[in-house]
């Protein structure tokens, strides 16, 4: 695990806070900062304040990160895998008529589509295993 992505394991909000300013200010690199803010949305303890976070920086994080950057941080929305934020990223998306180039944001949505469906189905069995495993 290379020191960038380890910025993004951060389960302190506070923590996780001051890493997403970071991404912006100039002291994360900008080929870094995507894929720094791409993993925090895919982390469990990140994902929604990584998500409010892009929302509320959109046109900064356009201006710094050049397409290629903005598709690589766009592939964390796929860790958003609820109901509630699968909407909002959506209705986001929807709303800005963002356009990453090709299919690639129709894919991530797909993808996210996916995962929030196999959590739906699934997620109670997975989680009733992992219990039963540590319990017994």
């Amino acid at each position: 695990m290379t020191p960038i992505s380890l910025l993004a394991m951060f389960r302190s909000p506070a923590l996780v806070k001051q890493t997403l300013a970071r991404t912006i200010n100039g002291e994360v690199r900008t080929q870094d900062a995507p894929f720094v803010i791409s993993t925090m949305m895919m982390s469990v303890h990140g994902r929604e304040q990584a998500w409010d976070f892009v929302k509320a920086n959109w046109d900064q994080l356009d201006r710094l990160f050049p397409k290629q950057g903005l598709r690589r941080m766009c592939g964390g929305i796929v860790g958003l895998a609820t109901p509630e934020l699968e909407r909002d990223v959506r209705a986001f998306f929807s709303s800005r008529k963002i356009d990453l180039g090709g299919k690639t944001l129709e894919q991530y949505l797909e993808q996210l589509r996916i995962a929030v469906s196999f959590r739906e189905q699934e997620g109670r069995t997975i989680r009733d295993t992992l219990i039963n495993s540590l319990g017994a």
